[in-house]
């Protein structure tokens, strides 16, 4: 009599949080079988699916809510609805939307053979089942990108219905779910299968880093492992799987990324003297002595923000392991490793994880170097640096008002293996503009237009980005643009152009 009560309550829970999600009276009509069978109303869609080896084991009984109805499963809810207008009366719920984990959009690919859907790239790993599970009808649409828990080995991501994770340990075609409908059912469900993996729900992004995460992608920060917090240098900050990021107390300014990859137990690499390196590109950061970067790297960092965001490297480009390769800069260290398709892949490594483990305290012992802001980092450079030649022009935008825009770029040539930073600046009156974000268009050789999308102007009306090296002819000439949209919403644009030159 005890384990049939149990039953009743457990059913009478779960169908209160099916009702409380539609919204609607809620009317339940308990069906009580062997609570760890799946109900013949659903086994051959579960069948269907793949079954126990797919979906996990029945964690729930059979329940109805208004004339439907659902059985979980470790990895999911499944659901028969009759009187359904979606064109299909079995489907799994969308328990991934109950996490309040969507990321947002990225930008399709260039390559047309990675698998692009409503907003997001579905990780190469998980394309296989995706597919044969039947595609978006059956696993939902993707809410995240693919990220990588080093915690527990493996890649992971979530989609509205099911969650895919590929251990690293594991054959390229073995790809497992996560356990939604452990999650989502929790304690109300009468057992809980052994070495089911569980859900990892990550924290929220604070308001004042929202901005700096969709500029450069949720792919690169990875997820917020922290809630965001004040530290004893006189900062707010939130950790996430790759990065730190930090605004100045009080969150007024521009978030940047904190320096961590010493703490977080990569010492730097003594500079050395320029080498030729296939692939590879030399930036130097101590006079004539730097590193050799792979070229992915810079094409990565590039699409996320430049050396500007990232630090300039601090090591040699060494393999860890077989299949794995990583470069440390000062705020994080990138990643090469192979791909299903046999080419390589470019991800940060997850320093977050290691960060977060350090005591606060230790961010301001004595004898700690200051972090400079942006800022900061652009008064050193013009103090020690001539400007280079500004194309300039200004705009009269009403009586009382003018707007200024100066573009210009750090070489007026590069080299074809050499990346090339364009600058811009905003007046007003001759007033430094903050917070407008410049775009740049550049045509390349072959008639192909890119666009770049820059950080806020800063307190100095400055905004910079680094563009990926450009492999062309001597005398090749690439013209670009920088364009900003004022607070009035009129649109300014400024033409310039360099040239690709190697000397003989």
């Amino acid at each position: 009599m005890l384990q049939k009560g149990l039953f009743f309550l457990a059913i009478l829970v779960l169908s209160t949080l099916i009702a409380s999600c539609a919204g609607s009276p809620m009317v339940v009509n308990p069906i009580l079988p062997n609570p760890y069978d799946v109900d013949p109303v659903f086994r051959e869609f579960y069948d269907m699916l793949g079954g126990e080896d797919v979906l996990g084991p029945a964690i729930s009984p059979l329940f109805e809510v208004n004339d439907a109805r659902y059985q979980y499963t470790a990895a999911g809810l499944m659901v028969h609805d009759p009187q359904t207008t979606q064109g299909q009366a079995y489907y799994l719920a969308a328990l991934g939307l109950d996490m309040d984990i969507a990321e947002p959009a990225v930008p399709a690919p260039d390559d047309s053979q990675v698998r692009y859907m409503d907003g997001h790239v579905i990780g190469e790993f998980f394309v296989p089942l995706f597919d044969r599970l039947g595609g978006k009808r059956v696993a939902g649409k993707p809410l995240t990108e693919m990220h990588y828990d080093p915690e527990k080995g493996r890649y992971e991501q979530y989609f509205e219905n099911l969650g895919m994770y590929w251990l690293e340990s594991s054959p390229p075609d073995q790809v497992d779910l996560l356990a939604y409908g452990a999650w989502k059912c929790n304690s109300s469900c009468l057992s809980y299968p052994s070495g089911i993996d569980s859900v990892v729900i990550p924290h929220r992004i604070d308001k004042v880093f929202e901005d700096a995460v969709a500029r450069w992608g949720i792919d690169f920060t990875g997820r917020a492992i922290t809630e965001a917090r004040q530290t004893p240098d006189g900062f707010t900050e939130q950790v996430f799987e790759n990065v730190v990021l930090l605004v100045e107390a009080g969150g007024s300014g521009r978030a940047f990324l904190r320096p961590i990859t010493k703490d977080s137990g990569y010492p730097p690499d003594p500079p050395s003297d320029e080498t030729n390196v296939e692939g590879q590109n030399f930036i130097a950061v101590q006079g004539d002595k730097g590193y050799n970067v792979p070229q992915l790297f810079l094409d990565y960092l590039a699409r996320h923000g430049s050396l500007e965001v990232s630090g300039m490297p601090v090591s040699e480009f060494k393999q860890v392991r077989e299949g794995l390769s990583r470069q440390c800069f000062t705020n994080l260290c990138l990643e090469m490793y192979p791909g299903l398709d046999g080419g390589s892949r470019v991800r940060p490594a997850p320093l977050g994880y290691t960060y977060k483990m350090l005591p606060i305290q230790a961010l301001d012992q004595p004898g700690d170097e200051p972090i400079e802001t942006p800022e900061e980092v652009a008064q050193l450079r013009s103090d020690d640096q001539p400007q280079p030649q500004a194309t300039e022009m200004s705009w009269p935008t009403s009586a009382t008002r003018e707007l200024s825009m100066k573009v210009w770029e750090s070489y007026p040539m590069v080299a074809p293996n050499q990346s090339q930073e364009i600058g811009v600046s905003i007046l007003e009156n001759n007033t430094p503009v903050r917070n407008l974000e410049p775009y740049l268009s550049v045509t390349y050789p072959d008639g192909r237009e890119k666009t770049y999308y820059m950080f806020p102007t800063g307190d100095d009306g400055v905004s910079r980005v680094s563009l990926e090296a450009i492999n062309a002819p001597n005398g090749t000439l690439i013209p670009y643009q920088a364009c900003i949209i004022d607070l009035n919403n009129e649109k300014y644009c400024v033409k310039d152009s360099f040239m690709i030159w190697q000397n003989p």
